[in-house]
Parts: structure tokens; sequence; C-alpha cells
């Protein structure tokens, strides 16, 4: 009988169709047609669901969903439904419709939300028949039935809307009531001066009509199956008549018929289901009677429900004249309008039952703002945006005449704007001004630490900075680099810097309003050399691909990046500003790569006013937790991931930059894995690492300064959805641990699980306000210029955040690498030949070596060499020295190797007869 259903956490929703008293008690709202009421807790690891049902000659059907899977259960003269649900996944939400037989659509539909006290135990839905728990109202894990969106509401908003305009109804039918004895008709002159009016049994005959008035309302209801109702109206003036007939009862189906005193039809309107019912345009002449009748189609009714009818009067002919978008009366046949419209039409609401539909597309993520002006006194018109099923995605319903407007972000796509009257509307001869606007979210791109090339000031002549080409490939003997960018405190024990060269003014290069800066690190008119320094170039050919145009919807935000992110969130905020006010946009979007991702979660942290103009932040190798080559910037020198930098260079530079202590490895981080080790498996505390003379660094103020912007980044959360794009691939540094045997520190890498600067575990953390993180095989600085990336960047701020071809939805569990770490002994510079592809290479402390396929880094005087290809090298052997001599050792690390060496690696010493195993404790 069942078919199959999912884990679920729910959230329960009584449904209890309030009756004509409209104060029954209860968890919820009674749906008269199928359930009085009903129940939903967890118990046991599943969901326990129950429901009193009413009493129906139908089959009905009750289907439970999840996903793809989907069990269902036919009952037939039942007065109760008890079942238990242990859903087949902790992700989706579980669905329960209500079929009754004959129909297509569920006449009443729940969404289940998941919960962590269900247990998922198998890989398919479980449903059963439980037994009847008469406990289940005090049951302290009641949970809320949801009524699921059909035709762009919540069934449980229908509900609550249909229950409050009942119970005001009620209201008034009491008071008409208690004024006029049923059976004895009243005077149409004391009718009139009612606020509405209320049928009178009998009715179902012309003779026995009620009295109908222009633009007041009129009740009644359909009490029995077969039963009619009969209205009367005289025309006080030539013209045209339009009839409207509302809140037809849920799950009811009535019809609208208009006669003339012959007893000839005029018009009629026989829409099926609970969908209003209207027949405009009819001629009428002055003094002649008209008659209206409401009936049930098909036998329905409903003995506690009011339906609403009203009749509007057109004074002159064209004051109903249909306007030039009609026939756009439903969602299936709306007016279509141009994509990314952008301007304003005039038309009308030709009666209060005229709806308007228009149809508009939307290419890029947008925020989409939508407005009806110059309503008329007496109509009361309501906007609505819906997509192309009906569902309402934002609305506007401001009283009488009153503007409305929508400012809604909408992903690419097909969207509808409907114009309707308002419930509480008269009607006047009207028309109204519909303004459609999409302003596409302008995209930021935002760097990283050494991410903006910087321009300097020098007594009036502006030169490039950072990576000058001339400058940086001097190397060792770099002093512009070293004398202009280097900082210093501005007093003892400050935390402002500034810089240590006197007179200079140093800045993001402006050429290009910033892209100039981000889009290549350096431009040299040698190819390979500006290509290797790519950082957004081909993310902005992309997005310009798409639509997006630089300097309206697509900026570039370099910055001067020695700064804390506390500095620099003056100038992202500017740069947010900037963008919204040139693009007419809500919202923007941020697209971040490394440090850059943390200056965003400064800016937006510090400033949470700022987090309503942003949809959506996508990171790139983003260190959350912080790195551990700040600390060898600060302590051995970095080159900032530039092949021909000079390790030298970056430590003069990192020595009192305050972003560079921003990125020292946070107090969650050592919590979670550690960073510095006094031997291979004993860490240091944080608090150790701030006090410990053989392992902090000397300027404490930056150290503590940045630990207290990491507690707050690392543990508070932004009300913007987040995705992050960590790189994997490349041995990793994750620290530094004391080598006792040679007494040194030496640095100790992961298997390739990071991508070559930032560890896995920082690009990888997540609080809940990340929505989700894809994994690519990548280098850190690479990360922006990987095609892969970039497309799945696009799509992201498309609003698709499906993980495209290249990408992994997990990590990669056992990448391959190759790493030689070398040292001496002696502790002296390890100057070493090798062989790779045919090529020799020395190392040297008075020259850098570049390579495509290797990456070199420098720790003081120990040098790790990370074979990008796998092949191994091949060293010379030393012919002036002994084995038992030699101080020159090679550790090797790599992913072919047995599960021991790959931890430990294997030991080389290099002598005369070349490389000779040790076998070390």
């Amino acid at each position: 009988m069942w078919k199959t259903a999912k884990r679920i956490v729910i959230v329960c929703w009584m449904l209890t169709l309030i009756c004509s008293s409209f104060t029954q008690p209860g968890w919820g709202l009674e749906r008269q047609s199928l359930v009085k009421e009903a129940w939903a807790w967890a118990e046991d690891g599943e969901i326990r669901v129950q429901a009193m049902l009413q009493p129906t000659k139908d089959e009905i059907e009750v289907v439970i969903k999840q996903e793809s899977q989907e069990v269902s259960y036919v009952i037939k003269d039942e007065k109760r439904f008890s079942i238990a649900v242990q859903p087949f996944d902790d992700q989706g939400a579980l669905t329960i419709e209500w079929i009754r037989d004959g129909t297509k659509k569920p006449e009443l539909r729940w969404q289940v939300p998941l919960s962590d006290s269900v247990r998922s135990a198998s890989a398919q839905l479980d449903v059963r028949e439980a037994p009847w728990d008469r406990e289940a109202e005090k049951k302290e894990g009641a949970l809320d039935l949801i009524g699921a969106a059909e035709q762009g509401e919540s069934e449980l908003g229908t509900f609550e809307k249909a229950n409050r305009k009942q119970a005001e109804v009620q209201r008034l039918a009491d008071d008409f009531y208690a004024d006029f004895t049923k059976g004895k008709k009243p005077r149409e002159a004391v009718l009139r001066s009612r606020a509405a009016t209320f049928e009178m049994e009998p009715n179902d005959v012309v003779g026995k009509a009620d009295w109908l008035f222009d633009a007041k309302n009129a009740h009644g209801k359909i009490g029995k199956s077969g039963d009619v109702d009969m209205w009367k109206i005289q025309a006080v003036k030539s013209g045209l008549m339009s009839f409207s007939l509302r809140d037809i009862p849920l799950g009811q189906d009535y019809n609208l018929y208009v006669f003339d005193e012959k007893n000839r039809e005029l018009g009629h309107s026989e829409k099926e289901g609970t969908e209003d019912e209207a027949v405009d345009g009819i001629a009428v002449e002055k003094a002649e009677w008209y008659y209206v009748m409401v009936k049930g189609s098909n036998g329905s009714f409903h003995k506690d429900f009011y339906y609403r009818l009203q009749a509007d009067f057109l004074t002159e002919q064209g004051d109903g004249k249909l306007d030039e978008y009609e026939p756009n009366n439903s969602v299936k046949e709306p007016h279509v309008l141009a994509t990314d419209f952008d301007e304003t039409l005039q038309a009308n609401l030709h009666s209060l039952a005229d709806v308007d539909f228009y149809q508009f597309g939307v290419t890029l993520a947008s925020t989409v703002i939508l407005d009806v002006k110059e309503i008329p006194a007496g109509m009361d018109i309501d906007l609505y945006l819906q997509d192309p099923s009906g569902k309402v995605l934002a609305k506007s319903e401001k009283p009488k005449n009153a503007s409305e407007q929508i400012v809604f972000q909408a992903n690419p796509g097909q969207y509808i704007a409907k114009v309707a009257a308002s419930s509480r509307s008269g009607f006047a001869p009207n028309t109204y001004k519909l303004h459609v606007e999409t302003n596409p979210n302008p995209v930021i791109l935002i760097p990283g630490i050494g991410g903006s090339r910087l321009e300097v000031d020098e007594g009036g002549e502006i030169s490039e900075i950072w990576l000058g080409l001339g400058d940086s490939l001097i190397g060792i003997n770099d002093p512009r680099h070293r004398r202009l960018l280097s900082l210093e405190p501005i007093r003892p024990n400050s935390v402002d810097v500034q810089p240590r060269t006197k007179g200079i003014s140093i800045f993001p290069e402006r050429a290009d309003e910033g892209f100039s800066a981000i889009e290549y690190l350096s431009h040299s008119p040698i190819g390979p050399v500006r290509d290797t320094t790519e950082q957004y170039y081909s993310m902005v050919k992309q997005l310009e691909k798409m639509g997006y145009k630089k300097f309206q919807t697509l900026f570039a935000m370099p910055y001067d990046w020695r700064y804390s992110s506390t500095k620099n969130a003056a100038a992202l905020k500017q740069k947010i500003d900037t963008a919204l006010q040139r693009s007419g946009a809500r919202q923007v979007q941020l697209v971040a790569h490394s440090m850059g991702g943390l200056l965003v979660r400064e800016t937006l942290l510090a400033n949470v006013s700022y987090q309503s103009k942003v949809s959506r932040i996508i990171y790139m190798g983003t260190p959350f937790l912080g790195a551990p080559r700040a600390y060898q910037a600060i302590r051995y020198g970095y080159n900032f991931s530039i092949p021909w930098m000079d390790e030298e260079t970056g430590k003069i530079i990192s020595e009192y930059a305050p972003a560079v202590y921003e990125l020292l490895p946070s107090k969650k981080y050592f919590q979670t894995v550690g960073f510095l080790k006094k031997d291979k498996d004993e860490p240091y505390s944080y608090e150790e690492f701030l006090q410990d003379k053989a392992i902090r660094l000397p300027y404490s103020p930056l150290v503590k300064q940045a630990g207290k912007l990491h507690d707050k980044w690392d543990t508070k959360t932004i009300n913007v959805p987040q995705y992050a794009i960590v790189g994997q691939g490349e041995p990793t540094l994750l620290g530094y641990f004391f080598d006792h045997y040679h007494q040194e520190w030496a640095p100790y890498y992961d298997k390739g699980m990071g991508d070559g600067t930032v560890p896995y575990l920082s690009a990888s953390y997540a609080q809940e306000d990340m929505k989700k993180k894809y994994y690519v095989k990548g280098e850190h600085a690479k990360l922006p210029t990987i095609p892969e990336v970039i497309t799945q960047v696009s799509q992201l701020l498309q609003g698709n955040d499906a993980t495209q071809p290249g990408l992994r939805k997990s990590s990669v569990k056992s990448p391959s690498y190759l790493t030689y770490i070398i040292s001496r002994s002696d502790g002296a510079f390890p100057e070493v030949t090798f062989t790779k592809s045919g090529r020799t290479i020395t190392l040297s402390p008075k020259k850098k070596e570049v390579r495509d396929d290797l990456t070199i880094e420098y720790h003081g005087t120990i040098v790790v060499v990370h074979v990008k290809d796998g092949e191994e090298l091949h060293f010379q052997a030393d012919p002036s020295v002994e084995l038992e001599n030699a101080n020159l050792n090679i550790q090797r690390f790599s992913s072919e190797d047995s599960e021991q060496d790959e931890e430990t690696g294997q030991w080389y010493r290099l002598g005369k007869n070349g490389l000779v195993k040790v076998i070390r404790d």
C-alpha cells in the first residue's frame, strides 16, 4: 500500500477549518473538506503524523514524498489516520498530499522540513501504519505541519486569510440578522444604509430574490447541495455593469449567472475550483431589473462559509473599455514585455474582477523594482510578483489608493507581475501606471594579499612599486621594494603603522578604475611573464560576455593590502555604495580571493547594515582561520606566490604589515590542528604562542590585534548567502616543529590536501552562514584564473549553485605529490645541484631559481622543493665528502610511498657516492 518516504524534521500544521463560531481551539486550522484536526511530533527517531478525518464517500489517496521517493496509501470511510515515517536522508523536506478520488490536484498539501531529532537509518523512505495515540496533543515534541506553496501562497496562508475574512463577515452577519427577522425581507431603503447586505432565505427563485446594490458587498451561503441564491438589482443609469463573485470557500466550486427581466441569460462565469467568477461589460438600461444567480457546481456547497457578490456600474460606455494589453487575465495568458524591461506602461482594471498579468525576463541576477502608481480614489489595487507557475514571490498590499511597490532580488529567468483589485476595493473608472525596472546586481572583484598593483608618489613623481618588473627581477639586491613598501609603527607598541620612508604616498593603481591593478600584477610586454601574474583578467572577460559592464555593473576593488582589514573596510564600503549608485540595484555580489574574503568578513561584521546591501559572497581560497605562510613571511620571508620575488624582500615588507599578522593561524586553528609543535607530536597552545620566546613573534601588538579580529571572524555569522571554492592538490605548509635531531625548526606539510598556500582546514572552514562548498585541483594564486572556477563563479552569480564540471562536492582524499626537504646538519645553507628533465639546477643563497614544474621555498636555511609533475630529482654526488662526514640531508615525501613513509618521509644523505638512504628512529 505504501511506496517509500524520507527523513524529516517537521513542522506539522494542524488544519482545523474554523467553524461558524470561528473560535475552535486546536493546533491549527480545520479544513472541513478532508481533515478535522491533525498533529505531528518526533518520537523515537521517527515522525508521527495523526489526523481526524471528515466523513466522505470518496476514496482519498495520501501520498508521502521525499525527493524522488514516495509512498501512497488509499483510504475510504476512515475516521482516523495515523502513520510513522522514517526518512532516508537528512536533507530535503517531506511532503504529504491528500488527493480526492477523481481529481488530479492535491486538495491538501503539507510540507515537513527535517530536524536533527529524526534519524535516517536506511536508503529509502520508510512509512508504516501506527496505532492511534490519544495523547497526541499533549506531546512535548509537537511539530507544525506547514501548508506547502500552491499557486503562489502557502495553503496555510490561504486558510488563515480565508478564516480571518470569514470571522469579519460573521460579525457583520450577526449584526444584520439581529436587526432583520429571517423570512421577512427588509425594504430597499433600509438595506441601502447597511455597510453590507446578506441573503435571507428563501431566495432560490426570482420572486424571492434578495437586494443587490452598486459597489456594495452582498454575502450568502450555498448551504447544501442543490442550493441556489437569487439576487436582484435595478439599473440607476444606462451603461455597463460588471458582476464579481469572490471568497468562494476553499475546496468548493461556485458559478455565476446574470439574467434580464425576461429570464434571458446575459452572461455567465463557470471557472473551475475556488477561482473568482466574473461577468463583465453587461449593457444595462436605466430602471430595468437584472438578476444574478449563484449556484454550486456539481453539488458543491459549504454550510459555514459566506461568498461575496458585488455589482459595479460604469456610467459611460467607455469606462469599462478593455486596455491594449488585454487579454492578460491569467498567468497562462500574460501580456509579454521585453526582457530586462525598464519602462512605464498605462493600463486599467475594467472591473473589480479584472486581473492583469505581465511577463518579463531577467538575464542577470538583478534587483527588480515594480511600481503601481496613480491609483484613483475609490480603488484599492494590489501588486504581486510571481513565477510562471503562479507562485507568489513578493507582494504589496497597501490600503486604499496608496501606490504599491515591490523590490525583489531576482535570478535570471521569467517573472510575472500581477495587478488586481483588493478585496477591500470599490470600483471606479480607472487607469494605473505600472513601472517595471530591472537593474543587474553589480559584481565587485576583490583580490587578496599582494593582489593589487601599487603605485608610489615620490615628490610628485608617480611610478609602479609593487612588482615593477625591473625592480623585482633584481632579486636579493632589490632595494626599492624593501625601502618603499616597508612599514613601521607610528609610535612604540602602536598597531597603527606608516611608511618607513618619509614623504611618500602609496596607493592602488588607479588606471581603468582599478581593473588595471587586479587583472594582472605585471604589465610586462613579455607574454609569459605577464601571464604568470594573471589574476582577474579571464574572469573579467567572461563576466563581460555575460552582460556585465565595467564601471556600471562590474567593479574592481584594489587596495593597499599591507594594511589592516579594519582600515581597508572603509574602501570596500565606498565601493559598494558606488556600485549601487551607478547600477540602480539594491544589492551587490562580492567575489573575493584569498585575504579578500577576510576583508569582506570584517566589512560586513563591523558594519552590519551593509549586509543587506549584499546578495551573495563567493570566496576563493580564503584562509578563514589563517595560514602558516604568514608566520613564514614574518619569521623567514615569503615571496607572496610571486616566483621571482625574493623571500627576504617579503620578510621586510611583512615585518610590520598588519594584514600579514591578520593571516596568522587563529586561536581556532591552534585548537583544531595545532600549528607550532615542540616535537613531531606535541603542539604549542595559542597562549604559549603569545608568550614563549622560542616561537613568539617580536611585535606582539599586531599579533594580539589579529587574534581579536579572528575571534570575531571565526565565530560570528553574516546574514548573506555565502559560497566557498577550496583549492586542493598542492602540498601545503601546516606549520613548524622543532627537530631535536638537527636542533632546528623544520617545516611540515600536508599530503596535498591544500592549495599550496592555504591549508585545507582553513579554506574549508564554514559556519552555518556558508551555503555550499566546492573543491577544485588548483594552486592558490591561480584559483581566479582556472576556467572551471570561472564557470562556477559565473553560475553562482546567476543563482545556480549546482557543482560545475571540473569541481567536486567533496574533498579529494588521496592527491598525488612529491616533495623534497633539503637541509644541512651544520645549519648552513644547503647548496646542492640536481637535474630534472635534462636541466641542471643549483640551489644557492645568492641566486633564485624559477621553474614552471617546481615550487622552491626557503625557510631560513631549509629549502623545500615541490615537484609539480611528480618526476624524481637526481642529485649530483659530492666527490669531496665521505658519507660519514656528509652534512647534506634530504627528506623525500611521496604519495607513491608506503603509508609509513608517507608520514615520516624517506631520509637520505649526500656524499661522494650520491644519495644513501638513512634509517632514523
